[in-house]
């Protein structure tokens, strides 16, 4: 395998910063494109262990206020960060001269590859891991951060010390948050996209019913494919290799798909 640094530079003043794995044995030589979730980067544990493990050319990259990446980044922010994949998308193409075959996001980077998807609606194989559905939750603060309630109330923010560089939760980007729709899902369009949805039984995090959802909206077969990894995590702790392996055995069976159309 090796491993290249790559940068994009984005309309906005600032550089998005990836990395790209080349693959000896790849089944492909288009790549997947690999979004992180909040408060991760490029580098977190279970998104390498997928640039790294995935038989697939993968490209990987920190959105924006995050990791190596220029600009600044919000809690609320996935149409910013569809923006940043959309930059990413076009660098890859223009730049590395290589075909996209898929987008891949793990949590707040799966609901982003979703967005994207039903906007664009170009890029053929899209990998749903672990995304949110419902983001209207007004208990959210209070449960994700009971310490913060009465900082948020005082001054309409709070530093997220655990989050990616100095994390600033705003209150009005809550409200954004708690706006995001993600029903428009069901404006992907079948004829050119195919999604897989892969979720935990026992995510912790974002609730397994959305996947349930996602289904729904985007399914049936091939359209959708759902794959529920019981005893599962949010981030598939003990179970990755077999994330991998549905994965993989998803893509090339819809690589075949792509290329017959």
């Amino acid at each position: 395998m090796n491993e290249t640094p790559l940068k994009a530079d984005t309309d906005k003043g600032f550089a998005l910063h990836g990395s790209l794995y080349l693959k000896s044995n790849a089944p492909s030589d288009a790549v997947i494109i690999l979004c992180h979730g909040l408060g991760s980067t490029k580098n977190s544990e279970t998104i390498r262990h997928i640039a790294e493990n995935l038989k697939y050319h993968m490209v990987t990259f920190d959105f924006q206020g995050n990791g190596e990446s220029g600009g600044s980044t919000a809690i609320g922010n996935l149409y910013d960060e569809v923006e940043n994949l959309r930059c990413v998308i076009s660098y890859v193409r223009s730049t590395l001269k290589r075909e996209i075959l898929g987008i891949c996001g793990r949590s707040k980077g799966a609901a982003v590859v979703l967005l994207y998807a039903s906007i664009y609606n170009d890029v053929p194989l899209v990998i749903n891991l672990s995304a949110r559905y419902d983001y209207p939750d007004p208990d959210y603060v209070k449960k994700a951060f009971p310490d913060k309630l009465e900082k948020l109330e005082k001054d309409g923010f709070f530093v997220w010390e655990d989050g990616p560089g100095d994390y600033i939760v705003r209150k009005e980007d809550l409200i954004t948050r708690s706006k995001i729709d993600m029903s428009c899902v069901k404006n992907i369009n079948k004829e050119k996209v195919r999604v897989l949805t892969v979720h935990g039984s026992k995510d912790e995090v974002c609730p397994v019913d959305g996947a349930y959802t996602y289904d729904k909206l985007i399914g049936p077969e091939p359209h959708h494919k759902l794959i529920i990894i019981e005893g599962a995590d949010h981030r598939f702790k003990n179970q990755k290799d077999e994330l991998l392996k549905a994965v993989e055995s998803w893509l090339f069976e819809n690589q075949s798909w792509h290329l017959g159309k």
